[in-house]
């Protein structure tokens, strides 16, 4: 999770995260990709959704030995993404810990 200072912008984050993981976010599933190629879908899909004005992803990279996942957070905590993203974590679905993370965007103004 990215660590921030605590503001009425993270807790209306984690609430829209937490509204997504009982609803239907868009989703990408990376697992079994190699790294390069999950990273490069990955940013394809973030700018695509960011710019769709959309509020919370879902990504699925699966657990295995948490390589994949690993990548994905350190490019979440790129500087080139601090920006774009309010806060990311882990799901809190038993079934999907590890394996799946859930992203709060900034709505870009126009």
């Amino acid at each position: 999770m990215i660590e921030k200072p605590h503001s009425s912008t993270d807790d209306a984050a984690e609430a829209a995260i937490f509204a997504a993981e009982l609803g239907k976010v868009p989703e990408i599933d990376l697992h079994g990709m190699t790294q390069n190629v999950a990273l490069s879908e990955l940013e394809a899909f973030f700018h695509s959704e960011l710019f769709t004005g959309t509020e919370v992803i879902k990504i699925i990279h699966g657990r295995g030995d948490q390589i994949l996942r690993n990548a994905i957070y350190r490019w979440l905590r790129e500087p080139e993404q601090s920006d774009l993203i309010v806060k990311f974590r882990d799901s809190q679905n038993p079934a999907q810990q590890g394996a799946v993370t859930y992203v709060a965007l900034h709505r870009l103004r126009s």
